[in-house]
């Protein structure tokens, strides 16, 4: 759907045992340090590697830190086209998940403002700047859900999307939102990120 909302499953967001995580090598790793994640960032969100799977591990925790899924990553520089980069090995309903919620609650309200991105990664290179006001959708999609949690939170939005992503596409996101929430977005108009890169991938940028 093209209008920024998600076809909103209605499974519900079941917690997950915690020794799921004891499957998996708690270590951090190299290819998410290159991206701007320090090693003590990737500890703090618990980021592990499954070996038969090949796959960098994220758990994936709700707004009270009850563990409800497990995303890996594929942990090689270069993607195949048969490839995918992203799948969950412990499957959830991501669309009642703010990722990084937990962890960064305190910040949000402290500074009364929230950046927003698409990925995981997105929290932690924001993390390892040492700006924790934020969370990721799990993708430029927003579900009903998840702008009621955002909402909820009664600070500023901030939208920071990758940026393949366009302005109208950002102006319907907003829309979803009642009025008495301020919405804003990083709008890259002077062309200073390349072709589907994020705004956090540069520390600089």
């Amino acid at each position: 759907i093209n209008d920024g909302e998600v076809e909103e499953s209605d499974k519900p967001l079941k917690p997950i045992p915690e020794e799921i995580l004891g499957y998996y090598h708690n270590c951090v790793n190299d290819m998410f340090l290159n991206d701007g994640i320090t090693y003590d960032v990737q500890q703090t969100f618990e980021i592990g590697y499954d070996p038969q799977t090949n796959r960098i591990t994220i758990p994936i925790r709700n707004y009270d830190s009850r563990l409800v899924g497990v995303k890996g990553r594929l942990f090689q520089e270069t993607i195949g086209d048969q490839e995918v980069k992203y799948i969950y090995i412990e499957p959830c309903n991501k669309s009642k998940v703010l990722f990084g919620l937990d962890k960064s609650f305190d910040a949000i309200k402290k500074h009364g403002a929230c950046f927003v991105g698409e990925s995981e990664k997105f929290v932690m290179q924001l993390f390892s700047y040492g700006d924790a006001n934020c969370v990721s959708t799990g993708g430029k999609t927003i579900s009903r859900s998840q702008i009621e949690m955002l909402s909820r939170l009664c600070v500023d939005i901030i939208l920071c999307f990758d940026k393949d992503v366009e302005q109208l596409e950002l102006e319907c996101i907003a829309d979803k939102f009642i009025g008495s929430v301020n919405v804003y977005a990083i709008v890259d108009n002077k062309n200073i990120l390349k072709d589907h890169e994020s705004p956090s991938d540069n520390e600089e940028k």
